[in-house]
């Protein structure tokens, strides 16, 4: 059973686990595989597709790289740190892009030995509890380093008792998800917002906010929001285009998409055929676009048409083979 990432194994699993790409196999020697070897060889390509690396949009590149500028800053600054902010509407991509930078952070302290030893955390992960008071959220700190939080403990205590083990740890990357659940209208939820900022000064680590349409949810209103807008930067997932400028991305998307799901009769960027189809029915989406075609990628590995079968799900005609040319009438 995979283990959350909100948890310091769960996430510690998720960046150890490795999956390697499937070897490209032909019809003919799928099915001369034993049934056995022939059901791991599609349970193998169903995991990969789904579990495998993210794609790395442009989008993608500029977040990392603005999280790697700050984290370098922050090296030289005792307090008044920055951070970033990753906002955008449900399904974009937010959580996937802040973990799997956030991992990919984590890898390379491991490549070079910075994250070897017991006691090092050079990643934090962990997500804003709806209704959020200052106890809840270092409540969620404590369960992802696996401290008892006592129930006499104040809100101070649990506090120096976070910082302090974050500190210990050389934690250097904080991942805050759910950050659009902190308003700051609500009394409670300023004083959450208060806990983070204060846990930011005294422990190293730079912050990455994510969040749901954050410059509305009310975390950035008032005198605490513009605190925070001061120092954090602000990046915005967006939707693909697929008129303009933006067409060009979204094709490159669809190939990069097609080209993990492993399907051994998918013709190379046959996929483009449905462009359009596919960024209306999905808005230009990442998270609708990867989850319809993954369900379509899984259900004709199942069923062994080994293919993207669009033209029934569009109702349009099929492609005429690539060796064939149609017959005028």
């Amino acid at each position: 059973m995979t283990q959350a990432i909100s948890t310091r194994e769960g996430w510690s699993a998720f960046v150890s686990e490795t999956l390697d790409k499937p070897l490209p196999i032909t019809r003919a020697e799928l099915e001369a595989l034993s049934p056995g070897d022939r059901a791991m060889n599609r349970e193998a390509r169903k995991q990969f597709m789904i579990r495998g690396p993210v794609v790395n949009t442009a989008q993608f590149a500029a977040i990392e790289k603005e999280i790697l500028r700050r984290l370098m800053l922050n090296q030289y600054k005792s307090h008044g740190k920055l951070g970033v902010i990753v906002s955008g509407e449900p399904n974009i991509g937010k959580t996937t892009t802040v973990s799997h930078i956030a991992r990919r952070f984590e890898r390379r302290r491991r490549d070079i030995g910075r994250a070897s030893g017991g006691n090092s955390i050079p990643v934090i992960y962990v997500s804003v509890p709806p209704s959020c008071t200052p106890k809840l959220m270092l409540g969620e700190f404590a369960h992802f380093l696996g401290l008892p939080v006592r129930a006499h403990y104040n809100t101070g205590e649990l506090m120096n008792t976070v910082a302090s083990v974050i500190a210990a740890c050389g934690t250097e990357l904080i991942i805050v998800d759910e950050i659009h659940n902190i308003n700051q209208k609500y009394k409670q939820m300023g004083e959450a917002s208060d806990t983070l900022k204060q846990l930011s000064e005294k422990c190293p680590g730079t912050f990455v906010y994510a969040g749901v349409d954050v410059e509305a949810s009310g975390l950035l209103d008032g005198t605490r929001g513009r605190q925070i807008s001061s120092r954090f930067d602000i990046l915005n997932l967006h939707k693909f285009e697929n008129t303009g400028r933006g067409k060009a991305g979204w094709a490159d998307l669809l190939v990069a998409v097609e080209n993990s799901l492993g399907l051994i009769d998918q013709h190379p960027e046959a996929i483009l055929r449905h462009a359009s189809h596919l960024h209306a029915a999905t808005g230009g989406v990442i998270g609708d676009l990867t989850g319809m075609v993954h369900m379509l990628a899984m259900e004709a590995i199942d069923n062994g048409t080994e293919r993207l079968d669009l033209d029934t799900v569009f109702g349009t005609v099929p492609a005429a083979a690539p060796d064939k040319v149609p017959v005028a009438t």
